[in-house]
């Protein structure tokens, strides 16, 4: 790498992490922990002061990583944010690094500053969401993966067997990724035989790293008599989106709604399983005997949640009116920010998937599509919503900045593709109905709280979203 690519490289995240830091420290420094990332923080607190009792029911990822800084440097929210842009600066540099392997150079610099100033993941760098830590593991298993494929080196599969652990720590959704990379690992075999034996002691390394990570958490969720599991959240996530009462577009929508919020039926209905001492497997089973016996109903809903999971971002918006306390005429103009700059990503990278896929490398094009496809899956089975897409979003800009390279030229190839027109055409309906029924299924008050019962929360306070 010449000095001219280190001091583009020093520009693009300069910039991610000077904007970042001003945004979260600066201009929402005032600003609490709220929802989730209040969770993460303070069970981060505990495991930094050596607690470890109970089982996990958020993934331990997120507060693991934290905690590894607050017992280093001192138990604050500043040094929890300060870890999260530092996440969020590393994602910048992944989108870069894959949109280089895509499409060259021209590409990888623009997919640098496409992800630095992207504004969900700005407005979100306050908030120690486990959203950041997702996306750079993603990515990381999206490099590596492919590169220790090619290159067959240990270290590479190492650091992918790594990231797809933390990865799976964060979010257990992860783990849905692992069949594309068995399936890429059986079409590299195929096409390398000769090499079969350093593929196959590479895969070995790369699964054994992985569960190096995930055993330890699912052996101490055993011991504390939970099972082998890595959180105790997933059954509820799968009751909360597959019941009688679950909406058949918002899906989400119990686990954004406190109890009061309910109506009468479902809150009983919810909180019958809330008292139950077996309530973890009761749950389970009465998701899967509801989907077993109204399998149209599901699969309408599994479609909601495949396209609802594409809606935009507006997640750091609304937690800062509620801070803000701000109208709906006061929260509009960062709401456009932050959902227009995912809406402009998504529609650039449509036309980059579509429109120029001869600029493309066709095994890097084929592997970030389907391991952004693989991790959507298990969203399409429990609930879905727009704040779900952010860990895919480094695979999906490579393709935004590739359609970006030509600028009007590429515009004009667009235009003669019929299947990216369609693309787009369905892409803003898509947009139109999450739009529709976010306001349509709003609250009429903000509230804070949760159908988290508060025996299930680790600090036995509410919070308004889930994170399966």
């Amino acid at each position: 790498m010449g000095r001219r690519d280190w001091k583009g490289w020093a520009c693009v995240l300069g910039t991610a992490a000077a904007l970042r830091a001003f945004v979260s420290l600066v201009l929402l420094g005032g600003m609490p922990l709220v929802s989730d990332a209040r969770d993460y923080f303070d069970v981060a607190v505990r495991f930094a002061s050596g607690d470890f009792h109970g089982a996990f029911y958020w993934p331990p990822g997120e507060s693991l990583v934290l905690a590894s800084a607050l017992a280093t440097v001192a138990k604050s929210v500043l040094v929890a944010r300060i870890v999260t842009i530092a996440i969020s600066v590393g994602g910048v540099a992944l989108s870069a690094l894959l949109a280089r392997e895509l499409a060259g150079g021209a590409a990888g610099k623009l997919a640098g500053w496409i992800a630095a100033i992207y504004a969900p993941s700005v407005l979100l760098c306050g908030q120690t969401y486990a959203q950041h830590l997702a996306a750079l593991c993603v990515a990381m298993v999206a490099y590596f993966g492919l590169r220790a494929l090619r290159e067959r080196r240990l270290v590479l599969f190492v650091i992918t067997g790594a990231a797809l652990g933390v990865g799976c720590l964060t979010r257990p959704s992860t783990a849905s990724v692992v069949p594309v990379l068995g399936a890429a690992w059986v079409l590299t075999a195929h096409r390398h035989r000769a090499a079969l034996w350093a593929l196959g002691g590479g895969a070995i390394v790369a699964a054994c790293t992985t569960l190096l990570f995930v055993v330890p958490a699912q052996a101490h969720d055993a011991r504390a008599g939970a099972g082998w599991t890595i959180s105790t959240n997933n059954e509820r996530n799968l009751l909360l989106g597959n019941n009688p009462y679950t909406p058949d577009y918002k899906t989400s929508h119990l686990g954004q709604r406190s109890l009061d919020e309910l109506e009468p039926d479902a809150r009983a209905y919810l909180e019958s399983f809330y008292a139950r001492p077996d309530g973890r497997s009761a749950m389970q089973r009465a998701a899967i005997a509801y989907m077993a016996h109204h399998p149209l109903r599901t699969a309408w809903r599994s479609l909601h949640r495949a396209t609802s999971f594409w809606g935009f971002d507006y997640l750091g918006s609304r937690e800062i009116q509620k801070w803000r306390g701000w109208g709906t005429g006061m929260a509009l103009p960062l709401l456009a920010l932050e959902a227009g700059s995912y809406v402009a990503v998504a529609v650039l990278a449509l036309a980059g998937i579509f429109a120029r896929s001869n600029a493309c490398a066709a095994p890097w094009r084929l592997w970030l599509v389907s391991l952004a496809l693989a991790y959507e899956l298990p969203y399409a089975i429990a609930f879905s919503g727009g704040t779900y897409h952010f860990p895919v979003m480094p695979l999906v800009m490579p393709f935004a900045a590739v359609a970006a390279v030509d600028g009007l030229e590429a515009w004009r190839r667009v235009r003669q593709r019929t299947r990216v027109i369609a693309a787009l055409t369905a892409f803003a309906i898509v947009q139109t109905e999450y739009a529709y029924f976010a306001l349509a299924m709003r609250p009429s008050q903000p509230s804070q709280a949760t159908l988290l019962p508060p025996s299930a929360s680790p600090q036995g306070t509410p919070r308004t979203d889930l994170d399966p």
